[in-house]
């Protein structure tokens, strides 16, 4: 058996859907690793700096963003060309994975953020 990247993901967690999607574009093998993000395996640990999924091994390369291994797949084969989508999409997924993600988090899991007015929160986001 040949030697795979190890893509270690949780199957409901956003971003590491989004690095699954890549992968599959993109047709590259991995060892996938499912993990339970409340049982974190010491393998798991020791191969991701945050500690979050999800996060690629590559050789001696770690790569612990989903954005970061979405473009480490598609740069080595972009059959649809997702890495030319026009800068608008760029920026898209930039308000998706920051404010918004904020927000939703907030919104989510609200009791651990009893100071924030959760309906400003979603106002003053966009989100209703």
């Amino acid at each position: 058996m040949a030697d795979h990247p190890v893509l270690w993901s949780f199957r409901r967690c956003p971003y590491a859907m989004r690095a699954r999607l890549a992968r599959n574009s993109a047709d590259i093998q991995v060892e996938l690793r499912e993990i339970l993000l409340r049982d974190k395996p010491g393998a798991f640990l020791e191969t991701s700096p945050s500690g979050t999924v999800p996060c690629l091994k590559s050789g001696d390369r770690v790569i612990d963003e989903s954005l970061d291994i979405m473009v480490w797949a598609l740069r080595q084969n972009d059959p649809d060309a997702l890495l030319t989508m026009p800068e608008a999409a760029w920026d898209l997924i930039k308000d998706n994975d920051g404010p918004f993600k904020s927000a939703l988090d907030h919104t989510k899991y609200a009791t651990r953020y009893p100071d924030l007015d959760l309906v400003a929160e979603r106002a003053g986001r966009g989100i209703s």
